[in-house]
């Protein structure tokens, strides 16, 4: 019998002429008919003998795995769009969009080993989640889904920091600090936060569990998305929101699935793979596969698309966005990603979302979701409720009318309409009351024609300039919060900040802690470490 010959040497020569990318008119690679068959393998079942070269074309194939990785990342970022603004795949939680970021993020860390990473595996396999065969990656998503789920009490319109800030001290930043520690401490609820930690590590690790609404309360999204009914479609390889029938609806991808917790099994895997029969696909059947020059330029065009649409700031909704995003066209989102599409017209990823912005993409968020965003995050330096804004507005408009307006858009104070609007929906989440802004809100574009106006409408009142409380509503917008008729200073601010301040310091007193903190750190003490402390006894 002819000794059999295997086109190794001719492929690491291949290799090294092409620096391990060869250049490629774009479209897809041609089929490569195998040299290898059954008649000329030396080996053909598992065996140890086919570790070196396994091996070899694990390490000779990372580039073109490190490719992959990259458009998986880009992909999931795509798909959750823009962290400034809350949506229903840009939540507090573990909602559909957070799945992709750990299978982009692994995927590009462990390039060496695709059987690990989860590399080769969608993001939800029914199967493979139930025998605990899933990729690293997919299994660290589901673990998260299990114990940092998604809650209906914060969804993007009415969980911190997307909620109206009460008047504490009558500064904006101050409350918010002040906000953050009393729900710190446990002096203000977060809902989200008692589900978290409550799945025992023992009920994952067994096989025995399934995302169902007894078991996990994190199944149903409670922001609704852009598409039909609230749904968010399915795009860019990963899960949107379904039933249990598979029509849209508003529960997660995993909704329904058996989870088994094994993150030893991808490593398995990994091991089996490497006695596996090696693989006949790549060139020339040697199963090496080499980016070509367009897949490595077209990864890192769709990386660099990606980056602006996740982590652009000037987008509608965005506290950083002058008001409902007044800046001009050419810096929006959209136009930033086309000139990045211009670079290369055939980046079909980089085309679907351009088409998808024209048809309806349905993971943006909804127009209720931005207006919250705005009249919640887009607020003035001084925080002043309806009632003292009013009032404020008022001696500011004694003294010329165009004064608001300027006050307002410089961002020193809140647009009365903001407030309105904040109110009515943490009032009432269900309601979807007119978003419409008195002076035009935080918008530093409209400052220049507001003091040109102010300057030039000769409507400036001397009167109300020798008027001790006008003008200290010019010089200090905060002191509408001090009652100069009340027979105690109670409504001071120094004093509220005060009384605020020591009562957060009591509630670090360690013999009345925080009971949400107390809880969480319960449920953890409860679940999570004990089994984790006897699985890992059990490895040694």
């Amino acid at each position: 019998m002819q000794a059999a010959t295997r086109p190794y040497v001719f492929a690491s020569a291949a290799l090294l002429a092409t620096g391990m990318v060869t250049a490629m008119p774009p479209g897809a690679r041609q089929p490569q008919p195998p040299t290898r068959s059954i008649e000329t393998r030396l080996v053909d079942a598992d065996s140890i003998l086919n570790v070196p070269i396994n091996l070899f074309d694990d390490l000779v194939n990372v580039p073109d795995n490190e490719i992959q990785g990259l458009n998986v990342l880009s992909d999931a970022l795509i798909f959750s769009g823009n962290f400034f603004v809350p949506s229903a795949v840009n939540i507090f939680g573990t909602d559909p969009g957070d799945l992709g970021h750990y299978m982009g993020i692994l995927d590009v860390l462990l390039p060496f080993a695709p059987q690990i990473s989860g590399l080769d595996q969608p993001e939800i396999d029914p199967t493979a989640d139930a025998d605990g065969t899933a990729g690293l990656a997919q299994q660290i998503g589901l673990l998260a889904a299990a114990e940092l789920p998604i809650s209906a009490s914060c969804d993007a319109e009415t969980c911190a920091p997307i909620v109206p800030t009460d008047v504490i001290t009558g500064s904006t930043e101050f409350d918010r600090d002040i906000e953050f520690l009393e729900t710190f401490t446990g002096q203000e609820p977060l809902g989200i936060f008692d589900n978290f930690f409550t799945v025992p590590l023992s009920d994952l690790t067994s096989g025995g569990f399934t995302f169902t609404s007894a078991d996990d309360a994190g199944l149903v999204d409670p922001s609704p998305g852009s598409g039909p009914d609230g749904s968010v479609e399915s795009a860019f390889g990963f899960d949107g929101t379904t039933d249990a029938d598979g029509a849209t609806a508003g529960l997660v991808p995993w909704a329904g699935d058996t989870f088994e917790l094994n993150l030893f099994g991808p490593f398995e895997d990994y091991y089996n793979s490497l006695l596996a029969t090696p693989s006949t696909s790549g060139i020339d059947g040697t199963g090496i596969e080499i980016p070509t020059l367009t897949d490595v330029t077209q990864s890192l065009q769709t990386l660099a698309a990606s980056l602006v649409i996740a982590f652009d700031p000037a987008v509608e909704g965005s506290s950083v966005c002058p008001a409902t995003c007044d800046i001009p066209e050419s810096l929006t989102t959209p136009a930033l990603v086309q000139d990045i599409e211009n670079l290369d017209p055939t980046n079909t990823t980089i085309q679907a979302y351009l088409n998808g912005l024209t048809d309806g993409y349905d993971t943006l968020p909804t127009t209720p979701e931005i207006d919250a965003s705005i009249a919640v995050l887009q607020t003035g330096i001084y925080n002043l409720t309806p009632t003292e804004l009013a009032t404020e507005d008022a001696d500011l408009a004694a003294i010329n009318p165009e004064l608001p307006a300027l006050f307002t858009n410089a961002g020193i104070l809140t647009d009365p309409g903001y407030l309105a609007y904040a109110d009515e929906v943490e009032a009432n989440q269900a309601s979807n009351p007119p978003f419409d802004p008195v002076y035009g809100g935080l918008n530093s574009n409209l400052d220049a024609q507001d003091l040109l106006t102010l300057l030039t409408n000769n409507d400036t009142s001397a009167t109300a300039l020798s008027n001790p409380n006008d003008l200290l509503a010019l010089i200090d917008p905060g002191a509408v919060l001090v009652d100069p008729s009340a027979a105690t200073a109670s409504s001071d601010s120094s004093t509220t900040l005060s009384t605020e301040l020591s009562s957060l310091a009591g509630a670090f007193d360690p013999t009345a802690l925080s009971a949400e903190l107390t809880a969480l750190m319960g449920n953890f003490g409860a679940t999570l470490a004990p089994d984790l402390t006897s699985t890992l006894a059990s490895l040694f």
